[in-house]
């Protein structure tokens, strides 16, 4: 598992490199959802992350059509 020395980028990568070595090809969604549920939850998402990713969002300029 990851601990609270690792950084925000780290705990990113631990977590999509398990989803997808669980993910498999033509799964229905609800199980492709419910391995995200397990995946964020084995890895939790940090506060540093998402104030690292609210900040990456705000330099996002609006779309209007």
């Amino acid at each position: 598992m990851t601990g609270d020395h690792t950084s925000p980028y780290e705990i990113t990568r631990e977590r999509e490199a398990w989803f997808k070595a669980h993910l498999r090809p033509g799964m229905p969604v609800g199980e492709v959802f419910q391995l995200n549920e397990e995946a964020v939850r084995l890895f939790p998402v940090t506060k540093e992350e998402l104030r690292l990713k609210w900040e990456y969002l705000m330099t996002i300029p609006e779309f209007v059509l």
